[in-house]
């Protein structure tokens, strides 16, 4: 679990790996499926425009997919619910919303461009599974999306694959929830006022002790300089400068305390090495890391198994058809399949839809798509008649 691949130097600005794979995952689809236009006879330029609008509409439609799912539970009782539900920098993307905004959008685009709508979505298909398994990487790397616990009675892995999501993660934190594992006094918190207790925060503990210290120790040298200036009869407009900027510090100082009043509390505790002195933030962070998450199935990595085999079976199956749109309606009719047992292994999803997750039960409805497609373009002719083979305009000679 890596949420943060690294910080942009001089701005400051952590680069977030969810974003990261799918910029990635995008990127990279766009440019295979190009290449693979230029050799079907296909304009490549088409592929790009579809790409761009898939990246706009996708995004859209994975984030309302997302939002509307879990409105109650997240987003209702937030403070500012608009804003928390346009936020998705840390996640809270769902690859079903996404798909069906970008193959609108596609198809949108392409009846409009009056280009053929069962070829290129061929050509896409490949690079829709390719584009989830950088997605479901992401996920890998940000903890979500786990898989059930996968140990015996005693807790210990009953597959040499099991995963250990790191102390604070969204595995333990369900874990914790279901009272699946025990955590030490130390490791648990609650915030004023807050009658509920949870884990510590992982990067709570591991915070920079600049950004946690700094304040308090600006506060200080500001009331030493007062102190010396006012001692010293010092220019009384200068003292007074000093105390502006002493009240300046003390509100930050406050934000601080409140920010990491459930850390400052855990600090507080007497030090397991010594009782007789108060715990510190790296004996803290040492015992974090002692309990991590009961070990669960990598649901990320199935899934990334998944999405890659089904990305190949699609190209296999493109090279070899002899109908247009066949690509597509195989991407209809296998990936739910797959979702749905995937679903099964995972446990970070609702059943919340008839006794299903809301995932299982879209790919059943995807499934009829896919079976009434295939029906339908049976009925058409084997080649599209707007795929016209596309001839690159040859560059004039002066």
């Amino acid at each position: 679990m890596h949420p943060e691949l690294f910080t942009l130097p001089f701005f400051d600005w952590p680069v977030k790996s969810y974003g990261a794979m799918l910029t990635l995952g995008f990127l990279s689809g766009v440019w295979l499926s190009m290449k693979r236009a230029e050799r079907l006879k296909a304009d490549p330029d088409v592929i790009l425009n579809i790409g761009f609008l898939c990246l706009i509409c996708g995004v859209v439609g994975a984030r309302v997919f997302y939002v509307a799912h879990y409105w109650e539970s997240a987003f209702a009782n937030q403070p500012n619910p608009l804003g928390a539900a346009l936020n998705c920098t840390s996640g809270g993307l769902e690859y079903y919303g996404g798909l069906v905004g970008a193959i609108v959008g596609s198809v949108v685009y392409m009846l409009l461009a009056k280009v053929s709508v069962r070829m290129y979505l061929d050509i896409l298909a490949p690079a829709a599974a390719w584009g989830l398994a950088f997605g479901r990487m992401g996920c890998l790397l940000n903890g979500c999306c786990w898989g059930g616990m996968c140990v015996d009675a005693h807790n210990h892995a009953v597959v040499p694959w099991g995963i250990r999501f790191p102390h604070s993660s969204p595995a333990q934190m369900r874990q914790w929830e279901n009272r699946q594992l025990a955590l030490p006094a130390e490791l648990i918190t609650t915030f004023p006022g807050n009658v509920y207790a949870f884990p510590l925060p992982l990067a709570l503990i591991d915070g920079p002790i600049e950004k946690r210290e700094g304040p308090r120790a600006k506060l200080r040298l500001l009331d030493r300089d007062i102190r010396d200036l006012q001692a010293l009869g010092g220019d009384a407009q200068e003292i007074e400068d000093l105390k502006r900027q002493r009240e300046a510090a003390k509100k930050k100082w406050d934000g601080t305390v409140l920010e990491n009043y459930a850390l400052y509390n855990a600090l507080r505790l007497p030090s397991r090495a010594d009782p007789a002195r108060s715990m510190t933030a790296t004996e803290l962070s040492e015992l974090a890391r002692k309990y991590a998450s009961v070990p669960v199935h990598p649901a990320q990595v199935y899934g990334i198994i998944n999405a890659l085999l089904l990305s190949w079976v699609l190209l296999e199956i493109l090279y070899r058809r002899r109908r247009h749109g066949m690509v597509f309606v195989a991407l209809c009719l296998v990936y739910p399949i797959t979702r749905i047992v995937l679903e099964t292994i995972r446990v970070d999803n609702p059943h919340d839809s008839v006794g299903l997750t809301i995932s299982q039960a879209f790919s059943l409805g995807i499934v009829a798509v896919g079976v009434i497609l295939f029906f339908y373009i049976r009925k058409l002719p084997e080649r599209s008649p707007r795929a016209v083979p596309f001839i690159p305009p040859t560059e004039s000679k002066e």
